[in-house]
């Protein structure tokens, strides 16, 4: 993925950067060492195209997909030059002339399609094309084309997820298993050796079409204990880590020779509050819980100012996003509130969490001491995702604080408010239904233009606001941390890109 412009550009590199380094911290030359980094997760599915593996081959510079697209859902080109819509269900991509695979092979509309449709008929597709497609051919080498199964006015941005890369055909077994050191990609960084779960080493490849990498070669591992990431970048054992916590960062900033760059993620914590049943159903309670909640002061206090406070679900960092500061905590105005509204001063409440984004749990013992200030007694109950989610889908919980990305797979908020807030959401954590919103999102199907999808996405924000149908508490960032030998570090909210080609080492 290459977007135009010398800050997307650096942003991918910054990403790069996190796969690449491994020169400790002298900032001395290492010679023909390569570059040596920790991410912090692993592939789970054998490199599966159709599930989350994609991501990381994105992430790590070897796959690329038919076009790229930036936060704002701006799309531009990517091993296509160009693409149309011919009619309100047909697409054409005229592939750039003389690509080819790191294998050796041409890239050719026929391994496109075949890549399309592989990862369409999983057993589990992709949500970025879950129930879209209704066909896809190669009418000649370099035209790719592609029918949708009803009007799909955001198809392009849709096909900028890291599950649509094109595979060499050489790469995919009979059985559909993908080789990644098979010359699987067109990137600038072709994988040599994958040693099963553990890392991948990978080369610059030469037969990436633009500027070579300047990086020879760069081990990564996978790395799942943050703890073991920032203590192998503070000995030298890394030259550069993702994922670090709040809580890891003291120990970072007293190295005098790591850099942390901190970026915006399109993503909010927020309670979830059971609008169908249970106290919170209720709307007066959900409004006693928003009054008792003061988010800058879980921001500054939990996350140690790393997270920008939330007034709603979107966030500064999408052009349809909120920039209002949210509304102080007054527990005594909450208290009087539930009282007001229930008749009673205390209300007893259970609310979920997981800990597989370790900042959670601690922000939700702040938020239950918090509400308690209010008058609700607060049982937590915390559990691995897997095992609290059907809690939380079988009201068998008051409310939970999640982390949930707004712009997941596509850069287009209607498939999360769907997901999220529709009547018959797949992941509506509030149990939430509006005919209203459902109205909204329905019509975005022959919206085209941005900006006029983005004003939908408002009108759903507000709608959302005033119901408070949850309530926001912050818009999460994400770290990444390196050695000062490491340059080119940028940052890419949508965490599609680690290694790129500009990524060096002094």
């Amino acid at each position: 993925m290459r977007l135009p412009g010398s800050a997307v550009r650096g942003a991918a590199c910054a990403a790069a950067l996190l796969v690449l380094s491994g020169c400790g911290f002298s900032g001395a030359e290492t010679g023909d060492r390569p570059l040596q980094a920790a991410m912090a997760f692993s592939p789970q599915s054998g490199w599966d195209p159709a599930s989350d593996d994609a991501l990381i081959l994105s992430r790590l510079g070897v796959t690329e997909t038919l076009v790229d697209v930036a936060p704002d859902g701006a799309v531009h080109p990517d091993l296509a030059e160009s693409w149309q819509r011919v009619s309100p269900v047909e697409w054409r991509f005229t592939l750039a002339p003389g690509v080819r695979f790191q294998s050796g092979e041409p890239v050719t509309a026929q391994a496109a399609a075949d890549s399309l449709r592989r990862v369409t008929s999983s057993a589990a597709p992709p949500r970025a094309l879950r129930d879209v497609l209704a066909g896809v051919d190669a009418p000649d080498e370099r035209t790719v084309q592609v029918r949708t199964a009803q009007p799909d006015p955001i198809l392009p941005q849709r096909l900028a997820t890291a599950n649509a890369a094109v595979l060499a055909p050489g790469a995919v077994g009979e059985d559909g298993t993908v080789d990644p050191a098979a010359g699987a990609g067109t990137g600038p960084f072709e994988v040599t050796r994958v040693h099963g779960v553990q890392s991948v080493d990978l080369r610059r490849s030469d037969s990436y079409r633009r500027q070579p990498a300047h990086v020879d070669a760069a081990q990564v591992r996978f790395v799942d204990d943050a703890s073991a990431r920032v203590n192998g970048l503070r000995s030298g054992e890394f030259d550069l880590i993702d994922k670090v916590p709040v809580a890891q960062l003291e120990p970072l900033r007293s190295a005098e020779d790591v850099e942390i760059d901190s970026l915006e993620l399109p993503r909010t914590t927020a309670l979830h509050m059971n609008t169908a049943e249970g106290p919170f159903a209720d709307q007066q309670v959900r409004e006693a819980a928003e009054r008792a909640v003061d988010r800058t002061g879980l921001v500054d206090g939990v996350l140690q100012g790393e997270s920008l406070p939330a007034a709603r679900y979107f966030g500064p960092g999408v052009p349809w996003g909120s920039r209002e500061k949210p509304p102080a905590g007054d527990p005594a105005a909450a208290q009087r509130a539930l009282t007001a509204a229930t008749g009673e001063r205390r209300i007893p409440v259970t609310i979920a969490t997981y800990p597989e984004r370790p900042e959670l749990p601690a922000l939700t013992t702040a938020l239950a001491d918090q509400l308690g200030r209010a008058g609700f007694d607060v049982r937590i109950v915390q559990e691995p995702s897997d095992r609290v989610e059907p809690k939380i889908f079988n009201g068998e919980v008051d409310a939970a604080v999640y982390s949930r990305n707004y712009l997941v797979d596509v850069p287009d908020a209607a498939s999360y408010l769907a997901s999220d807030f529709s009547c018959a959401g797949g992941f509506n954590l509030d149990h939430w239904c509006d005919p209203r919103l459902d109205a909204l999102l329905g019509g975005l199907d022959a919206v085209d233009d941005r900006e006029q999808r983005a004003e939908v996405f408002r009108e759903a924000s507000e709608l959302l606001d005033e119901h408070v149908v949850g309530v926001p508490l912050a818009h999460d960032q994400d770290r990444i941390a390196h050695s000062t030998a490491v340059t080119g570090v940028a940052t890419d909210p949508l965490e599609r890109e680690l290694l790129t080609e500009e990524v060096s080492r002094r």
